[in-house]
């Protein structure tokens, strides 16, 4: 791997001596147009910030939609599972004020069937918890219990679908119980605490979790990988659900959340980095989630962050001083190649990264892996 890295940073060396004098605005913008080109995106919004300014923001609209409706930084989009940043920065404030910490069991908090009350908070936000699922798909319709007292009731009668913390499994059912600690700890509704904790200090004003609580309309969703063409997404999870799924936002929003979040306006700076720190399986495996974090490094970057829907994702890019960070904000509605997320941040990163190792990891991460 370093000898294949090393023969495309020699690679990139010569190209990059014969490529036109584009401006990086230029790069970017074309970058994006080549995305919707050759990934079948129909709509975007892009955003680059560095230390909480504004760098790059671009928006491109490529379909059939009604022409009246101008696309740019401030268009909503539904953003899937990005809406569980908000539920893990609202347990991060529980740990700083002391009301709790991660190692507490769950049953301390939330009435539970016995069985699941000895799992750790930690294990809910690192998806190692062993919850099975508490929705099923059946012909393209989401189907979950009436309500959350109910799904509760249902995990009575399920069992662990591995031992605590010997494997990693992504489940919406941790976020169902996180939400319940929540509300159980600080007699708020979810949704009300999201509002007045973080969107109302940050000054998020077009970000909900409702469509009916919107002021104006959202970019229609398609699903990932349609193939010959866009498939209407039509999957919708209970409205209960609001704490792993179901936010709108925009990219303008999304960046004042995670430069507030870096800028310590939710949490204490020191303290969230400490979170994003690797976290262990029992085998020693090290876990890609971070507390709720999806975590990486790109080149000379720890990187953190999240999907969603495969058609969403935001990332913090940031060294061992917090006080320079990199903010990436890539929101799209659909495509019809597959494309990961996280391969359209790097087709960004390829360019704007500040150091050429950096860039290189990057531009291998996009064009290659």
């Amino acid at each position: 791997m370093v000898y294949r890295l090393s023969c495309f940073i020699i690679f990139l060396m010569l190209v990059g001596c014969a490529q036109t004098d584009l401006s990086l605005q230029d790069k970017l913008i074309q970058q994006v147009h080549n995305n919707a080109l050759h990934h079948g995106i129909p709509s975007q919004a892009v955003l680059i910030s560095n230390n909480g300014n504004i760098q790059f923001n671009y928006a491109l609209d490529t379909s059939q939609q009604k022409k009246d409706i101008k696309l740019n930084e401030h268009s909503m989009f539904p953003i899937f599972s990005v809406s569980k940043l908000f539920a893990n920065v609202l347990v991060y404030q529980l740990v700083e004020q002391e009301q709790i910490k991660l190692s507490d069991r769950i049953g301390e908090y939330v009435k539970l069937p016995s069985h699941w009350q000895h799992i750790p908070i930690n294990a809910l936000l690192n998806h190692t918890s062993g919850l099975p699922e508490y929705f099923v798909v059946s012909d393209q319709e989401v189907v979950a219990p009436s309500n959350q007292d109910v799904l509760i009731e249902k995990l009575g009668a399920q069992q662990p679908i591995f031992e605590l913390n010997t494997q990693i499994q992504y489940t919406q059912t941790n976020y169902m119980l996180l939400k319940a600690l929540l509300e159980s700890l600080t007699g708020q509704p979810y949704e009300s605490l999201v509002k007045t904790r973080i969107f109302s200090p940050l000054k998020m004003s077009n970000t909900a979790f409702h469509v009916d609580d919107l002021t104006k309309g959202v970019v229609r969703s398609y699903l990932s990988n349609g193939g010959d063409s866009l498939k209407p997404n039509g999957y919708v999870f209970p409205r209960y659900s609001s704490a792993h799924t179901g936010a709108y936002s925009t990219a303008y929003d999304l960046n004042l959340f995670l430069s507030g979040l870096m800028e310590g306006k939710l949490i204490n700076k020191a303290l969230l980095v400490d979170f994003w720190r690797p976290q262990k399986l029992k085998n020693g495996i090290t876990n890609y989630f971070a507390l709720g974090w999806d975590t990486d490094e790109v080149g000379r970057w720890s990187t953190a962050g999240h999907d969603g829907g495969t058609l969403v994702r935001v990332s913090v890019l940031y060294q061992e001083n917090t006080d320079d960070y990199m903010t990436y904000i890539y929101l799209t509605n659909g495509n019809l190649d597959g494309i990961w997320s996280s391969r359209l941040i790097n087709s960004l990163q390829q360019h704007t990264l500040p150091d050429f190792y950096s860039r290189a990891v990057a531009w291998v991460s996009y064009n290659v892996l």
